[in-house]
């Protein structure tokens, strides 16, 4: 039995598009002659003083791309303050990023001031190892004048009776890292989804409702307690499609995952790959989509038609570039603007480090003060090594690129960036290892940071001679890349490769 990522989100756990606000979400608003209202946030972030705090929200839920909403400096004591213009009803879900560490969840609606605390912590500890990918680090913070009417002590507490119910019913023991799950009585799940329902029924925020809502029918579509029909006929039959509300999407998304080409009875698997993968024919694809009655609502069919889009790019069965192509053509017909913005956010998070398109935005700079940027990937091929001064296997890679740099440095140019907080760092390390490359820091820009997309170093990029990507992930310098440089630069020997006993 599946149970939904939700369902386990808010228990504590141990690349990003430039915005100023969430588009899609205002677009529906300025429709409804809805006005804007200031909302205050002001904080203390003991430990964080001098720095940038960062208020991000999710352009949408489908493709999942990150939109940077407004970004703040915090003063020498700690304290910094947003001010947002935020739309009558709405609620922006969004999430704080103090240099690459990230807090929970905060719903922020119009009209409304809030003074944050963040727990004290060492930000700027030099010797702090600090990988997003793997870290179980989360910024916490408390609301100090949040009262318990308040949206976000509202969704605290549900989260947590939601939580509290998910491990008891389906028996999760929580002090292991792998667990069993079992299905619990309907009778169990129904008496919890009614109670739950009838505690909060008379909250009057209509975004918090159908939070309340949409979380409970993911409960029952989770635990089977209720029919897809019975659900569709009540969550989704005639509703609205909640795009900025994580509760509701979290529902469609399970409800609908590959629900075109696998769950439904109703449209032929043969007609969707001939739409895709031979005619690459959007009108005969949502024609075909249709002849399932759920679906028989424009909006609604192609909304589920983008979600299954994004999860038919990594399956064997589709062709990548037909559906690209799809998706293009989607966002141009379409006369639903926001899901012609979800079709383009979703073509820019499948491709955007492909082959061919510009190089991520970059600006280094080295110890001496010398700059590197974009306008610098001119002319020659460009190998770029990330790396940190506290990886062995960095240092191996380096080594090996500085032997390479001997043969290749008429047609390549190599360099390296730190990726280390602190400069010094860098200072000591090159005191201690010569290259014959440049080498840079990436100087503290957390956002461009974010917008190249480092999951782990080493890391190389392998740039053409206008900019442009050629391999976003490279191999290492010791294993394989050699090939690949031949393949552009032409050939050449390497003698004398050094050991790189990782």
């Amino acid at each position: 039995m599946a149970i939904s990522k939700r369902a386990l989100r808010y228990f504590r756990k141990g690349t990003a598009m430039r915005a100023k606000t969430s588009y899609f979400v205002i677009f529906l608003l300025l429709a409804s002659g809805l006005f804007a209202a200031k909302t205050t946030i002001k904080g203390f972030a003991p430990g964080a003083g001098n720095l940038k705090i960062r208020l991000y929200t999710y352009d949408d839920y489908i493709s999942n791309r990150e939109a940077l909403l407004a970004s703040a400096d915090i003063d020498s004591t700690g304290h910094f303050t947003f001010v947002l213009s935020i739309y009558e009803k709405q609620v922006i879900s969004g999430f704080f990023r103090i240099m690459d560490f990230t807090s929970r969840e905060m719903y922020i609606p119009a009209n409304k001031t809030y003074d944050l605390e963040f727990e004290p912590f060492d930000y700027k500890d030099p010797n702090r190892i600090h990988i997003p990918l793997l870290s179980t680090i989360q910024l916490q913070y408390k609301i100090k004048n949040a009262d318990v009417k308040d949206i976000n002590s509202l969704i605290s507490s549900f989260n947590q009776e939601y939580s509290s119910f998910v491990i008891q019913a389906s028996g999760i023991n929580t002090s292991t890292s792998t667990y069993s799950v079992k299905r619990p009585p309907r009778h169990l799940v129904d008496s919890f989804v009614n109670a739950e329902t009838a505690k909060y029924n008379s909250e009057s925020n209509e975004f918090f409702k159908n939070y309340v809502a949409y979380s409970l029918a993911g409960i029952q579509l989770n635990f089977q307690s209720k029919s897809r029909t019975s659900l569709f006929d009540n969550y989704i039959y005639k509703k609205p499609i909640l795009y900025d509300n994580v509760a509701y999407m979290d529902f469609f998304t399970s409800y609908f995952s590959d629900f075109i080409y696998r769950v439904s009875n109703h449209i032929q698997p043969y007609d969707i790959i001939q739409n895709v993968n031979m005619k690459v024919n959007l009108s005969g694809l949502v024609d075909s989509i249709g002849k399932d009655t759920m679906l028989r609502n424009e909006q609604l069919r192609e909304a589920v038609l983008l979600l299954n889009i994004r999860d038919w790019y990594t399956s064997k069965t589709f062709r990548q570039d037909s559906l690209l192509k799809i998706l293009d053509v989607y966002a141009v017909r379409t006369k639903f603007d926001i899901q012609g913005r979800i079709a383009r956010n979703l073509k820019f998070m499948l491709t955007h480090f492909n082959s061919g398109n510009p190089a991520p935005s970059m600006n280094f700079v080295s110890l001496d003060g010398d700059v590197f940027n974009n306008d610098s990937l001119k002319e020659k091929y460009s190998y770029i090594m990330f790396f940190t001064t506290w990886s062995k296997p960095c240092l191996s890679e380096l080594l090996v690129m500085n032997q390479l740099m001997d043969n290749w440095k008429d047609s390549i140019r190599f360099i390296a960036v730190s990726m280390d907080r602190e400069p010094l760092k860098l200072f000591y390390f090159l005191d201690e290892n010569k290259f014959s490359f440049p080498v840079y820091h990436f100087g503290g820009d957390w956002v461009m940071a974010e917008n190249l997309g480092l999951l782990s170093y080493p890391h190389g990029m392998f740039i053409d001679k206008n900019g442009n990507l050629i391999n976003y992930c490279m191999p290492d310098p010791s294993r394989g890349v050699i090939d690949v440089f031949k393949k552009y630069a032409g050939v050449k020997t390497v003698y004398d490769m050094p050991d790189v006993g990782h």
